[in-house]
């Protein structure tokens, strides 16, 4: 979970250190060179002991020379060894001119894995398509889920290539089909595909990728594959856009009286705290309202920015689904904000009614600010601040253990459409809800199970979404 705050500060440099050290040579007083060669890292120092959570752990900078590190490695020797998720954005001079969430927005438009040969005959990489954005490049091109990716322009894809499927000009796609009838003979089908693609550009990645109503054996199921925490196309904090989109989808899923309620966040690393305070409330009973979905928690230092976020009618727009069971599909990616949504609920659904499917979560229940120096280029992600639920609970730095731990990467079968109801982890849930656990264990010994490691890569991991509170610009 990030809270942003965009700042462009001035440099700070701690005047009474920088005298004390009196750089003189030769007769001449060089102060002035050692504080433009070191303003980038004493404002990061300056900024971290000011507001990092773990502040008291820094250490103590006797030595000037300290201060001559580069900004990365000088950020990364301050953190707390508790810390997994603070982390330094730097800009180089040819980037400075340029915006960072217009060039984040510029790609092919899918997501994908990225796995060794499965095969073993070769050190190659090979990519699994997750999904594909409408109105991208890759939808254009019939790019479709569980597609293998073998090269890029005739390229095969590598450690140090495979940045080719993220952004680039116009180009080819090498799919492969894997045969695996029987699982000891496993190999590509020498019959390959070349598949145009246009060059990348500004995709719209709108966070509501499907929202159905299944009618099945009497249950009205409804469906939301939700995949950030987003306020808009620009993610603008003061964007109303994909805010407005929630009420409507839960407004068309109010009128069809569901019966259960699935929530997919596999794909989900978390997002602005405002989106996720408006999505509880939306799935909350309604007598939590007024009560605490997430309180945060600062250093001593900060703990009058201590800040409890509340469940709010009035975010619902009368779509309130007032849920008294919630089933949630998770990943090794669903992190943060996604993590807070199943926290925040347990003191009013409680955690036997929230069932988790899928890959144990991330475990980030931390809060982060943005503090952005334009002048150097730096951007910096500390973390300040610990999340708790309404019975002040924060018990999942580990992630969340899911009630049925079934890792869609790991299987052999065939990626069905995200939604269908065919669909590995959605089919699941669905026999979970029609048909209680003991169908459930029938129906996951017929599956086979691909031997093969976990993905080398996930591009979902590059998604660094920012968080929002009620009362910081961020």
């Amino acid at each position: 979970m990030r809270i942003t705050r965009k700042q462009s500060l001035p440099v700070h440099i701690a005047l009474a250190g920088i005298l004390s050290l009196n750089l003189v040579a030769c007769g001449e007083d060089r102060t002035g060179e050692f504080v433009e060669q070191t303003g980038d890292t004493h404002w990061i120092y300056d900024v971290m002991k000011e507001n990092y959570l773990w502040y008291k752990e820094m250490p103590v900078l006797n030595n000037y020379s300290s201060y001559f590190s580069e900004p990365e490695p000088f950020f990364n020797s301050l953190l707390s060894k508790k810390d997994r998720f603070s982390y330094i954005e730097v800009q180089d001079d040819s980037q400075l001119s340029a915006t960072r969430s217009s060039a984040a927005s510029v790609s092919y438009g899918f997501e994908f894995v990225l796995y060794g040969d499965i095969t073993g005959e070769s050190k190659r990489l090979f990519a699994r398509v997750l999904y594909v954005l409408p109105d991208s490049p890759a939808e254009a091109a019939g790019l479709k889920r569980g597609d293998w990716i073998a090269d890029v322009g005739g390229q095969y894809l590598t450690e140090d290539n495979y940045g080719m499927l993220l952004s680039g000009g116009a180009t080819t796609l090498t799919l492969m089909q894997l045969n695996y009838e029987k699982l000891d003979s496993i190999y590509w089908e020498s019959e390959m595909r070349r598949l145009p693609i246009g060059a990348a550009r500004y995709v719209e990645d709108n966070p509501f990728l499907v929202d159905s109503v299944y009618q099945l054996h009497g249950h009205r199921i409804a469906y939301l594959m939700y995949n950030s925490f987003s306020t808009g196309p620009d993610n603008n904090p003061t964007d109303k856009e994909y805010g407005n989109q929630m009420r409507q989808i839960f407004a068309a899923f109010k009128s069809q009286h569901p019966t259960d309620f699935v929530l997919d966040l596999r794909y989900n690393p978390g997002g602005y705290l405002s989106c996720a305070q408006t999505l509880a409330s939306l799935l909350t009973p309604q007598r939590a309202f007024g009560k605490v979905f997430c309180s945060l928690e600062f250093s001593d230092k900060k703990s009058k920015d201590n800040e409890s976020i509340l469940l709010s009618e009035s975010l619902t727009g009368g779509n309130n689904l007032d849920l008294s069971k919630l089933y949630v599909i998770v990943g090794e990616q669903t992190a943060s904000a996604s993590e807070s949504i199943i926290n925040g609920l347990i003191p009013y659904i409680g955690a036997e009614n929230i069932v988790l499917v899928g890959a144990k979560t991330v475990g980030k229940n931390v809060a982060s600010i943005s503090y952005e120096q334009a002048e150097y280029g730096i951007t910096m992600h500390p973390i300040v601040a610990t999340v708790y639920n309404g019975l002040g609970e924060s018990d999942y730095a580990n992630g969340f253990t899911p009630y049925v731990e079934l890792d869609e990467f790991q299987f052999i079968d065939n990626y069905q459409p995200l939604g269908s109801t065919d669909e590995i982890l959605l089919n699941t849930v669905l026999h979970m809800i029609l048909y209680g656990d003991d169908e459930l264990q029938m129906q996951q010994a017929t599956r086979s199970v691909l031997p093969m490691k976990s993905p080398f890569f996930n591009s979902v991991s590059l998604h660094r979404p920012a968080c929002l509170l009620t009362k910081v610009d961020i």
